[in-house]
């Protein structure tokens, strides 16, 4: 008998070993809430910022040399209009955004929501300044349509969370280690 006690401790201790050894190596369940939290919220993000440039860039494309300068004002217009189309549909989202719960969730969901509203408040106002343009000459195109890529710059920058600032370490760490949260967070 004295074979089996030792063969069953020695199982025991290895079991415990295995297991605290696999345990160290998981990740926790905040750690697993705060990657969640950012592949969701960087992943809408990139959502969002393609579904505003495949606008953007139909726009651009609309706008060509054989349209009439007094028309490529109303197509630019067009564009904006779209693109607030789309910002306030994205705005909404944020609505039904459901996030794991971490320790700074509410604040996140709150900067997110301001700053869809002041996105789509910077669109409402080069929507403004492109109505107030002249025709738009052939050789003027390219300014016109920079002035306007540079307006969805400015829409699209103001979405971008300050996670640098949170003072929840895993959440940072989350963030910084998800593939593609770079292009659509304020940096670190």
């Amino acid at each position: 008998m004295p074979s089996t006690r030792w063969g069953t401790a020695l199982g025991l201790v290895l079991a415990y070993g295995v297991l605290g050894a696999c345990g160290a190596s998981l990740p926790t369940s905040s750690e697993e809430a705060a990657s969640e939290t950012a592949e969701t919220v960087c992943s809408l993000l990139r959502d969002w910022n393609n579904d505003l440039t495949e606008v953007f860039n139909a726009t651009s494309a609309a706008i060509t040399d054989a349209d009439d300068p007094a028309t490529s004002v109303d197509v630019l217009v067009g564009g904006f209009d779209d693109m607030i189309a789309v910002a306030e549909a994205n705005r909404d989202e944020l609505d039904d955004l459901d996030l794991p719960t971490v320790d700074e969730r509410d604040d996140l969901i709150a900067e997110l929501t301001a700053g869809a509203d002041e996105s789509i408040a910077a669109l409402e106002e080069e929507r403004a300044d492109a109505a107030a343009l002249p025709p738009i000459e052939i050789d003027d195109q390219a300014g016109a349509i920079g002035g306007a890529s540079v307006g969805l710059e400015r829409a699209t920058s103001v979405l971008e969370p300050s996670i640098g600032e949170y003072e929840d370490e895993t959440l940072r760490d989350a963030f910084a280690a998800e593939d593609g949260c770079e292009q659509v967070i304020q940096p670190f």
